[in-house]
């Protein structure tokens, strides 16, 4: 009884310390929680947690509790705790470490002492940049420790070296590469690049960002003839350039590099090159913004490597609508298409948000699903602040690539390499590459070898894909990531991955479907109680009659059960007319003897009169569109105009500033959307397609 009310005040006193300084609106819950939950997780009384880090995003806000020890961070060690749009405390993971025993926390040598053991232990001949040198306590050997934990990344990109040196002593006490490797299997052929003389950029004026052009390969040029390796022209060759390979690279658009003093360089609010890992061959700037190259020119790989992270940026953080960017470099990811010495593997180094690619056989930096792949576990890094988990990141790197690659539509699914991941740098001559048809279960099937498990992370997902498409299962997966902490294992990742479906209000089939392709692959989901989202309140406009016909609100209510059996009623019904006012709608869900009630207000305003002669000088085409809408006419200078979908939600609202104006529409589902504007009252159909 002592030790509960000594564990008690304990974590209040924290938790009441904490709050003071809250960050969060979720804090002093989450923190409840921790608190009522502390025998379950047999919390220590001498650890204490702080807020670490606060994520919202679609599915919810996102809380991480550093586990500390007298002020001092336990290594990746931590309470997560995630609630829904609803603020409802719906999830948690932890890495939490209750072994962990009371040590003093005083250390007897110095931050630069301990600095100076590790490079005398490390011994590197070149260039080197120390990227981490923070004390911790943490479990070395059964024994806690406190200790300093440093990491240095040499120049000649043989890895990223983390020494632990004990606080007390000095000694060394662990010495690990902790860079991630998209493939550490030995390969038959090496080669080093060509160098190449180039003077970098001038950086003494202030960058402005441009368009500019480049032929790359999406994703490789294998997958874009639907080829296999060794067909005429289709060989790595040292680099040759030839006539098959020279047609397969494709033109793009690059929507930002940077231009300064005349000078252009592939740098965007995204990425950014950088020559950081031997061999040095330069920024390849240049006088013009068409950055169009055969692939016997070192300065080709540079732009494929540019266009893919650029465009894996774009895509999660304006048209996913989630963000995720590097927490170092201001937000940019920094990478260099010609690293690790030529050695044949590319890596990302978690020390410092970089990538880098190496060569041998082809070169990493000319395949989509390397550069996807190191990609990946740079977003596995920002989403968990740091916390990603080694038994679920090559799984995770395997499906983001692959996720890109077959949206392209280049192979079929009758043709084995539908499945290839590394299709051209791979599953071939070189090595044998992976897949994403991968037959192991969980955890039956594990060897212990996380590149090979990690197939079966990813052919779970890519399965999920098959069935809700991209879009869904990209969203589920990112959100689903958040959730995750270092210890993380498939198994808890299918269900955070899961939980983030529902947080983001799934349709309950595509829940089923993936809590069904989950099970399928051995893991085991706990089952699902009746949940329901919450309705925002809604503001509608009558129609020409002023009144309002009330819709059926079922999809967007959306009950969630196991079997998707969940009857549902709403009151006032569908079809209801209702007359300019403020009213409740009530939705309620039944399942066995679970209900769940959500009521939200529907406010019908009324339909002034619209001046035809105003409507008629507005132009809104085309009808239907895909991705933009036009709108022309005379405006007074506070126009708006308010997209609705056919509920009556209020999609987007833009201002309205010169007599022709672009939509963007493109992320809109189909189907038929009102545009209303605001000030001159004037109402129009679209239809999004």
């Amino acid at each position: 009884m002592k030790l509960k009310l000594q564990l008690t005040l304990l974590l209040l006193v924290s938790f009441v310390s904490t709050i003071v300084a809250q960050v969060s609106n979720n804090e002093s819950a989450a923190r409840k929680w921790i608190l009522e939950n502390r025998s379950q997780l047999n919390i220590q009384p001498f650890h204490t947690f702080k807020l670490s880090f606060s994520r919202k995003s679609l599915a919810g806000e996102t809380l991480r509790f550093q586990q500390m020890v007298n002020d001092v961070p336990v290594f990746q060690s931590e309470i997560v705790i995630n609630f829904n749009p609803e603020n409802e405390l719906v999830f948690s993971s932890n890495s939490y470490n209750n072994s962990i025993e009371n040590i003093a926390t005083t250390p007897s040598i110095s931050k630069q002492n301990a600095l100076n053991i590790s490079k005398d232990h490390l011994k590197f001949t070149c260039e080197y940049e120390v990227a981490e040198n923070n004390l911790f306590v943490t479990k070395i050997n059964e024994s806690t420790k406190l200790v300093y934990i440093i990491v240095t990344n040499p120049s000649d990109g043989s890895g990223s070296w983390q020494v632990t040196v004990d606080a007390i002593s000095g000694a060394v006490l662990e010495n690990k590469d902790v860079a991630i490797y998209y493939n550490k299997e030995e390969h038959p052929k090496k080669k080093k690049k060509k160098l190449e003389e180039i003077k970098n950029a001038p950086t003494n004026a202030p960058f402005a960002f441009v368009t500019g052009t480049a032929m790359v390969y999406l994703s490789d040029p294998l997958s874009f003839a639907t080829v296999a390796y060794g067909t005429t022209g289709y060989v790595d060759g040292n680099d040759a350039n030839t006539t098959q390979l020279g047609n397969a690279r494709t033109s793009v658009t690059l929507p930002e590099i940077d231009l300064t003093a005349g000078v252009y360089k592939l740098k965007s609010s995204y990425a950014e090159i950088k020559d950081f890992e031997a061999p040095t061959l330069g920024l390849f700037t240049q006088a013009t913004n068409n950055f169009s190259f055969t692939r016997d020119n070192n300065a080709f790989e540079s732009v494929n490597v540019f266009y893919h992270l650029d465009l894996s940026l774009r895509y999660i953080n304006q048209t996913l609508g989630i963000i995720c960017k590097p927490l170092l470099n201001a937000g940019v990811l920094h990478f260099d298409p010609s690293g690790l010495s030529g050695a044949d593997n590319s890596h990302y180094i978690p020390s410092s948000d970089r990538l880098a690619f190496g060569e041998g056989c082809v070169d990493d930096a000319e395949d989509a699903d390397v550069i996807w792949h190191e990609f990946g576990h740079g977003i596995h890094d920002w989403l968990t602040n740091g916390n990603s988990s080694s038994l679920i990141g090559e799984g995770n790197g395997d499906y983001w690539a692959q996720s890109y690659s077959r949206s392209l539509n280049q192979w079929n699914a009758s043709q084995p390499a539908y499945q290839y991941m590394f299709s051209w740098d791979g599953n071939n001559v070189c090595w044998s590459g992976r897949n994403t048809n991968y037959f192991g279960v969980y955890p039956a099937d594990l060897v212990n070898a996380i590149h090979q498990d990690g197939q079966i992370w990813a052919t779970s997902l890519m399965q999920i894909y098959d069935v809700i498409g991209r879009t869904k299962t990209d969203k589920a997966f990112l959100e689903g990531l958040a959730l995750t902490n270092s210890s993380t294992n498939q198994q808890n990742a299918a269900i955070a991955v899961r939980q983030a479906a529902i947080n983001m209000n799934y349709s309950c089939a595509d829940v089923k479907v993936i809590s069904q392709k989950f099970t399928d692959r051995g893991y085991t989901l706990p089952s699902l109680n009746l949940t329901m989202a919450s309705l925002p309140n809604l503001t509608v406009l009558a129609d020409a009659n002023n009144t309002y016909s009330l819709p059926s609100y079922a999809t967007v209510a959306n009950p969630i059960t196991n079997n998707c059996d969940a009857t549902l009623m709403q009151s006032p019904f569908a079809g209801t007319v209702l007359a300019p006012g403020t009213y409740t709608i009530a939705m309620t869900a039944t399942s066995g003897t679970a209900t769940v009630v959500r009521n939200f207000t529907l406010t019908v305003t009324s339909n002034l009169a619209v001046n035809e002669n105003i409507k008629e000088k507005i132009v809104v085409y085309p009808n239907p569109a895909k991705n933009q809408l036009t709108i022309k006419g005379e405006f007074d200078a506070n126009e708006s105009v308010t997209v609705y979908n056919l509920l009556g939600q209020k999609i987007f609202q833009k201002a309205i500033l010169t007599n022709e104006e672009k939509l963007d529409v493109s992320s809109l589902s189909n189907g038929v959307y009102t545009l209303y504007f605001n000030n001159s009252k004037a109402t129009f159909k679209f239809i999004k397609e």
